[in-house]
């Protein structure tokens, strides 16, 4: 096996690890042992990196909820005739609600990996053989995905 093609098993196998495959139908689905598979996960801590991406931009949006939230609270809980914003609130509040916007109008790549999972596990469901060219597509996918995040487009 060539080092391209070792390099890219281990990107294909990380993705479907994100996706929730076990180790052992990934190790099926590439072709190679599950002790190789058990050991890349681990070097490259890939509970960890799926954890995040799949947490994160939710976590950020229920943080920016509560924020807002609490200083709409403060606003409304002011005597009678002073419960407007000031501009300094008044601006806070707009780039909260401006950054929650951004957020929920994008999708993040845990995201996009989650999607790919759900899909590709309903191919499998009636063809395991077009299951796995569907993850070597979606595959080029995320890496797409991780390139422009890399290059900030």
């Amino acid at each position: 096996m060539t080092k391209s093609q070792y390099t890219n098993k281990k990107q294909l196998a990380q993705i479907l690890f994100n996706q929730g495959y076990t180790q052992k139908a990934i190790a099926s689905m590439i072709e190679v042992s599950e002790v190789t598979i058990s050991k890349w996960a681990k070097i490259e801590n890939w509970d960890k990196v799926k954890t995040n991406l799949t947490t994160s931009r939710h976590n950020r949006l229920s943080e920016l909820y509560d924020e807002l939230a609490e200083m709409n609270t403060v606003i409304a809980n002011r005597e009678e005739g002073k419960r407007f914003a000031n501009s300094k609130e008044a601006d806070s509040r707009r780039k909260l609600v401006a950054d929650i916007k951004d957020l929920e109008g994008k999708y993040s790549i845990g995201e996009a990996i989650s999607i790919g999972r759900e899909f590709t596990n309903f191919v499998a469901e009636t063809d395991y053989e077009l299951a796995k060219q569907v993850v070597s597509f979606y595959d080029e996918y995320i890496n797409g995905l991780l390139e422009k995040q890399k290059w900030g487009e």
